[in-house]
């Protein structure tokens, strides 16, 4: 009983873990675009050359602003699919606690190991529309009237 104590200790640490990570992950992502968007306008603000406005409906416009939006929309349907990938495998930790807490179960070694199928390929995506983003940005600023 007492290695069933140790790893039900071991996989409760995972879990708290893998929960403050999934905390920092989104810290970091909301700072990028939650706080970026102000940044540029005050950077504008603060040259001491406030814009008039921008064309809305020009070309030079519109098109990074959709790309822009949709950039948007794939950073939180990316985020979201790290985040249910990290809950999931931490389900299956709680399960196998509870096995073990019941005295019901034994352990395989396969059921410890952390699955990340496509993990590597979330983060690219995140970071590579990041990029791209602050292309977009760059152009929505170059069109602003002054």
């Amino acid at each position: 009983m007492a290695q069933e104590d140790k790893l039900i200790d071991y996989l409760s640490k995972e879990i708290e873990t893998q929960t403050n990570n999934l905390m920092t992950f989104r810290a970091r992502i909301n700072l990028a675009v939650f706080v970026g968007p102000f940044v540029l306008m005050g950077s504008l603000v603060f040259r001491n050359d406030i814009p008039r406005g921008i064309h809305l409906w020009s070309l030079k416009t519109l098109i990074p602003a959709t790309v822009l939006a949709l950039i948007y929309l794939t950073l939180g349907w990316v985020c979201c699919s790290i985040e249910t990938q990290i809950w999931r495998q931490c389900n299956i930790w709680r399960k196998l606690i509870a096995e073990l807490s019941s005295g019901n179960g034994s352990v395989k070694p396969d059921q410890l190991e952390f699955g990340y199928p496509k993990l590597r390929l979330a983060y690219l995506i995140v970071y590579s529309t990041m990029i791209l983003a602050f292309v977009c940005v760059g152009i929505l600023i170059s069109q602003v009237q002054r």
